[in-house]
């Protein structure tokens, strides 16, 4: 009860960030990089994790515990990933860079 508390109140608290993320309104799932580098860099974490808990290939809500050190960690990794080219997938370039500090 008390991850889908925290679900839930992520949620709340995202709904600013992705009403002034992509202009196109796209799902995070299907963001380029150049989508996600739009965003205001404080809830750049914030965006990373959303897609974290969105492609946690279906483990059930009680089996999924973000790593919000690996969050912080990655960040940047991802940051300057998308910066060299902003047409990639920010989902793919996600889970390449979390794949590496896992």
């Amino acid at each position: 009860m008390k991850k889908l508390s925290i679900a839930i109140l992520s949620f709340i608290a995202l709904t600013p960030m992705f009403s002034n993320a992509a202009p196109s309104k796209k799902p995070v799932n299907k963001w380029t990089c150049e989508d996600f580098l739009m965003i205001d860099q404080k809830f750049q974490p914030t965006a990373i994790g959303v897609n974290i808990a969105l492609n946690m290939n279906n483990k059930g809500v009680e089996n999924q515990v973000i790593n919000m050190q690996g969050i912080d960690t990655v960040t940047p990794i991802v940051v300057r990933e998308c910066t060299k080219n902003k047409k990639q997938s920010f989902k793919q370039v996600l889970a390449k860079e979390w794949n590496k500090i896992k």
